[in-house]
């Protein structure tokens, strides 16, 4: 499995993946109405380093690190994950997480 900066390539993945998620209601309190474009913009803002988690050519999950405060509280991060369903359990999340700690 790689852990990558996403592209513009990946906004798809990232969609399908986002979508599910949420409309999982499982644990985001993203509007499951949400669109496409305003969840990719969310996801994508300037302050935010978006990644995914590829294998096989595949995108398995995402997470975003932006700061958690503008200014000085800037040092503290923020950080959300998403995995596909059908890669949960297998170790996405938990290879995001320690790629997260190391940016």
């Amino acid at each position: 499995m790689k852990i990558r900066a996403a592209t513009e390539a990946d906004r798809d993945a990232i969609w399908n993946i986002f979508h599910e998620v949420v409309a999982a209601g499982d644990t985001y309190a993203f509007d499951p109405q949400m669109s496409r474009e305003e969840a990719l913009a969310y996801w994508f803002r300037a302050d935010t380093h978006t990644y995914v988690a590829e294998k096989d050519g595949r995108v398995l999950g995402t997470y975003i690190l932006r700061p958690n405060q503008l200014g000085p509280g800037s040092h503290v991060a923020n950080a959300a994950f998403m995995v596909a369903s059908d890669a949960q359990g297998s170790g996405v999340g938990r290879k995001m997480a320690e790629h997260c700690l190391d940016e």
